[in-house]
């Protein structure tokens, strides 16, 4: 039997609650055992992204019209997954490890906002080709303030792969066009995530009638 519309699964629910307390579990574990506190740590994409993710998912609660923002959620997914796939590949020695704060941010909180975006059944809009290009901006706008603003105003960019001064030139410009490419791919990943789950009304008359 179908779901009634505007009653969300349990499961679904769950997942967004659950999105919600990692984040805030994490964040308060690091300010109680990090030695500088959570509040510099906002500085980072991950703790953006994770902070993005909570937020979407609170509002999916409140609202039941968020649920249907498929790019909003095609955003958070990407985010939360690229930040995730980074830091378990590259930078897991450079903070500390595998700490209850890290493993929830790093790779609870990728894997309940997949599973959310696979999972709802909330009615999605067909993703458009050009979105994962929209998707870049906040990634741009990051790397501009980590590498104009940051560099330049005596505090160390969190992320030595974006450091000029250990790079150089080259090799930023280098890692901006990996880091542009991973963005993109698993953003192309999730339109055809979206394109699977709303495939056109047609072709499912097809296979109901075949």
């Amino acid at each position: 039997m179908a779901d009634r519309p505007g009653v969300r699964p349990n499961y679904v629910v769950l997942l967004r609650i659950a999105v919600i307390v990692s984040v805030l579990l994490a964040l308060v574990l690091v300010h109680l055992t990090s030695r500088w506190g959570v509040g510099w740590r906002l500085i980072t994409f991950t703790y953006q992204a994770n902070l993005l993710a909570a937020g979407f998912s609170a509002w999916t609660l409140i609202s039941a019209r968020a649920g249907t923002r498929a790019g909003v959620r095609g955003a958070v997914v990407v985010y939360v997954v690229v930040a995730g796939i980074i830091w378990n590949l590259f930078l897991t020695e450079e903070s500390m490890g595998y700490t209850p704060a890290n493993i929830l941010l790093h790779m609870l909180v990728p894997v309940l906002v997949v599973a959310e975006a696979v999972l709802t059944d909330d009615a999605q809009p067909r993703l458009r080709w050009w979105h994962p290009l929209i998707w870049l901006i906040y990634p741009a706008i990051y790397l501009a303030f980590a590498v104009l603003i940051l560099n330049h105003s005596g505090r160390r960019v969190p992320y030595y792969f974006l450091d000029v001064d250990r790079i150089g030139t080259v090799g930023l410009t280098l890692n901006v066009c990996l880091l542009a490419a991973m963005f993109l791919g698993v953003g192309y990943g999730v339109v055809l995530l979206n394109r699977v789950r709303t495939r056109a009304p047609s072709d499912s008359v097809v296979v109901a009638n075949g």
